[in-house]
């Protein structure tokens, strides 16, 4: 009888029984590997822990805001290095397996130095130092996140890939709610900042499980196509996608203002903790919120993206981008503000099963680093709109920040919408 995770991930009609034994083991690992990888990273949240670490450091508006300007950044920038890299391999668990771990092993830094060094040094010093440790965190976590999703799309067929982010998600998020109440009492009870290096600790962890799953995905040699476009640079490649590929390059104009929607998210937990007067131990609740949501958006939003498309999903991703901007704006009591963190989780999840997800169906299996590549390292800089906001935040106020990131939302919503055509209907994609 089938289980329930082979029901809702079915194996296609057409594998053959030695295709079902390989996909049914690498299911299960990339549901292993995704569940402990989101409950690791609800202890460290860079949308609502991480923010108010850095304000009980000492860090101002500008501090704050560099939180998600940093992460974006060094989740998007190595890309193209990377993709130069990898672009002629034909194997990448290696990789993934060895830069996934200089990723998870920067949050034991994090914690052995949030345990020895604050306190003894100035915060301003402090501040500084635990910044630059998220941007390697997020710059090795890229490094790691380009063979891994080279090993995902070559381990699971295109009509499971949306559902299966989906389920990972909501596994790992089902333990991240219990796990944001862990962070309020542990907020609640220890002091600082013994508080935030437990949960440094409790995140390496969890995320060393999520690493020995990932370790154990079976990956078959690529097929290399001996084309023209192989023996030059990637460089060369990318001038070439962006001259010729239209529906992408109107793609990056919807990601760059997603991007640049989003980079104020930071704020979302800090204004709340300082408009309601709430204890810092409320980022618990606002974790637990987010993971919650993702219980529920990660199913549903995954579902969608298999059946009718990345494009529906990365449109509910800027109108849900938008309406944490306005709910933020408006919310007259914490409770109405906790819509804030639930369009929060659902644009987060979204992005991370739809966004990659829609670049892969948008070009061949060879050409996904340099498209990749090229995306994050073009839209990635539009993050820096989030320092801007951080500058801005003691000259025109919180409301006015989410005023602008609403607009910007809408903005790709519009784009995306009227402009850009669904991969998936290869008749409607023109090429310039």
């Amino acid at each position: 009888m089938p289980s329930l995770i082979e029901k809702l991930l079915p194996t296609p009609s057409d594998y053959s029984p030695d295709q079902k034994s390989f996909l049914r083991k690498n299911i299960r690992m990339h549901l292993g590997d995704g569940s402990f990888y989101v409950l690791g990273f609800s202890f460290v949240s860079v949308q609502t822990i991480f923010p108010i670490f850095i304000k009980e450091l000492g860090g101002n508006s500008i501090a704050i805001g560099s939180v998600q300007i940093l992460w974006l950044l060094g989740m998007n920038i190595p890309a193209a290095l990377v993709a130069q890299h990898l672009h002629r391999r034909t194997l990448f668990k290696s990789e993934m397996v060895k830069w996934g771990f200089v990723h998870r092993f920067m949050l034991f830094v994090s914690g052995v130095l949030a345990f020895v060094v604050i306190g003894r040094v100035s915060s301003d010093i402090s501040v500084i130092l635990f910044l630059l440790l998220l941007l390697l965190m997020a710059v090795f976590g890229s490094t790691a996140g380009l063979p891994w999703f080279q090993v995902f799309t070559k381990t699971v067929p295109i009509t499971l890939r949306g559902r299966l982010l989906g389920i990972r998600q909501l596994l790992g998020s089902g333990a991240g709610a219990v796990g944001g109440i862990m962070v309020a009492i542990i907020l609640g009870t220890v002091t600082f900042p013994l508080n935030f290096a437990i949960l440094f600790f409790a995140a390496f962890f969890f995320m060393m499980i999520s690493l020995k799953y990932l370790s154990k995905v079976n990956e078959r040699p690529s097929e290399i196509k001996e084309t023209e476009q192989y023996h030059r640079s990637i460089i060369a490649k990318a001038k070439n996608i962006i001259r010729t590929d239209k529906n992408f390059r109107l793609f990056l104009w919807v990601d760059a203002f997603a991007i640049m929607s989003i980079s104020a998210s930071s704020f979302y937990s800090v204004y709340a903790i300082e408009k309601f007067s709430l204890p810092v131990s409320f980022a618990g609740t606002f974790t637990a919120i987010v993971m919650v949501t993702n219980v529920v958006a990660n199913i549903a939003f995954g579902i969608i993206g298999d059946s009718y498309g990345h494009r529906v999903n990365l449109l509910a991703l800027a109108f849900a981008s938008a309406m944490a901007s306005l709910f933020a704006i408006v919310s007259p009591n914490i409770f109405m503000y906790g819509f804030v963190f639930f369009f929060l989780a659902c644009l987060t999840q979204i992005q991370s099963i739809s966004r990659l997800s829609f670049i892969a169906e948008m070009c061949e299996e060879n050409d996904r680093p340099a498209y990749i590549g090229i995306i994050n390292t073009i839209t990635a800089p539009t993050v820096c709109a989030g320092l801007l906001f951080g500058w801005l935040v003691p000259k025109i106020g919180y409301i006015s920040i989410f005023s602008i990131t609403a607009l910007l939302a809408m903005c790709s919503f519009v784009i995306l919408m009227k402009f850009v055509a669904e991969p998936r209907n290869k008749v409607t994609v023109r090429r310039a």
